[in-house]
């Protein structure tokens, strides 16, 4: 006889479930919970890592396949509304800012320039960075989260999605998942996915800011070999830059402001890194 804990969730009350089995819907419940309270753009890919999980059991038992199927679509045509959502929120988009920064260039730190829309309006980032397998790159990020997670204080969900380390692929997961677990230490659930054909180089953030740089994090120049102690270790703002372009788009947010919610409506928690 299967206990209540083997039994799968959300519609597979009659399905019995290993553990195994068990972790591969797990997904699902983070979707929905992520739904349920405004996190659409994490949401989205949850739901789209559940159905791939979803034609895995289905293929390994034909007996699940009619059942699977059911849910599969049901989750499939979630998946395809929300995203159509964001995506009519960001075809009705307006450009913001428009910054040119010339090679030499300094007082360009993440807090510099991407501070003024961090705020308490975040709820959820989006990070596409195709280049993460350098040391350099790794203390970009870590510097981007720093000032991500202090300027936004209602952050909840940050998504990296970058290409894989041909070289050393151990190296770079390894590092991204040290991040997670830091991030984890405050409450902030960092999620990292691989994409081996991702070009684009953007930040998309829930309040509705999207953010093109054309180098990505990476518009430092390199600190030189021997330069260690030099000012631009922990000031980025000392750092001199490569040339590059940025824009700043902004549509409708995806999810409601902290101030805007309702009476009655649950109002999300402050990360564990907020101080005040």
């Amino acid at each position: 006889m299967t206990t209540a804990s083997n039994r799968s969730p959300l519609g597979f009350a009659d399905v019995d479930v290993d553990g195994d089995e068990l972790s591969k819907l797990e997904p699902i419940i983070s979707a929905l919970k992520c739904e349920q309270t405004g996190h659409i753009m994490e949401a989205i890919l949850l739901y789209e890592e559940s159905t791939f999980k979803l034609k895995e059991m289905a293929e390994a038992d034909p007996s699940r396949r009619q059942l699977c199927g059911k849910y599969l679509k049901m989750y499939e045509a979630r998946a395809k509304q929300l995203r159509d959502q964001v995506k009519s929120h960001l075809h009705a988009s307006r450009m913001l800012d428009h910054v040119s920064i010339e090679r030499g260039a300094r007082g360009k730190s993440y807090q510099r320039l991407l501070g003024p829309y961090l705020d308490d309006s975040v709820r959820e980032a989006h990070l596409n960075e195709p280049n993460l397998t350098e040391p350099q790159h790794f203390r970009n990020l870590i510097n981007f989260f720093e000032i991500l997670v202090k300027n936004c204080r209602y952050l909840k969900y940050i998504r990296v999605t970058t290409r894989s380390d041909v070289v050393v692929p151990q190296k770079q997961l390894q590092i991204l998942q040290q991040m997670k677990n830091d991030l984890a230490a405050g409450n902030i659930h960092m999620n990292y996915q691989l994409d081996d054909t991702l070009h684009d180089r953007k930040i998309v953030l829930s309040s509705g800011v999207l953010i093109k740089i054309n180098r990505g994090l990476h518009y430092f120049e390199p600190v030189q070999e021997g330069s260690s102690y030099s000012l631009g270790l922990c000031d980025f703002d000392f750092r001199k830059c490569l040339a590059t372009e940025v824009d700043i788009w902004k549509c409708r947010a995806f999810a409601k402001r902290p101030k805007d919610l309702q009476e009655g409506e649950d109002r999300p928690e402050r990360h564990g890194y907020s101080s005040d």
